[in-house]
């Protein structure tokens, strides 16, 4: 995971004869990032991804590139980190291939419907497969 640290000292190119993303904008939303961090927001990555920024023009903004790639980068931490949290709790999910298992009372793994019986001339049943 990328640290708190990482993300409030992170520095972009200022652009100002292309578009860039507004300067204001981006350092307020690392700012949130940081805050949500500290509370374990699960939904931190999902907004990382969605949050959309105002571009600006002739005066100075971040290189739109540069800060795509390093929000990708956060997020992908985040996602990581999350699944690491809740891995313990996915791997007791799935079952054990090994382990046997006894059905259901009253639960059959064959249908009796599917299976024809034997005709009364001695020939033998027809099955499906």
């Amino acid at each position: 995971m990328i640290s708190a640290d990482a993300i409030t000292s992170r520095t972009f190119t200022t652009v100002r004869f292309k578009e860039g993303y507004s300067t204001r904008e981006v350092d307020d939303f690392l700012d949130e990032i940081v805050d949500r961090m500290t509370t374990g927001d699960h939904s931190l990555a999902r907004r990382i991804k969605e949050k959309t920024f105002s571009n600006v023009r002739f005066r100075g903004g971040y290189d739109i590139d540069e800060v795509d790639d390093f929000l990708d980068e956060v997020a992908r931490g985040l996602e990581g980190d999350a699944g690491a949290s809740t891995g313990a709790s996915t791997a007791a999910a799935i079952p054990d291939p090994h382990e046997t298992v006894a059905p259901e009372p009253g639960t059959s793994y064959t249908s009796d419907a599917n299976l024809a019986a034997p005709s009364s001339d001695g020939d033998a049943a027809q099955l499906p497969w």
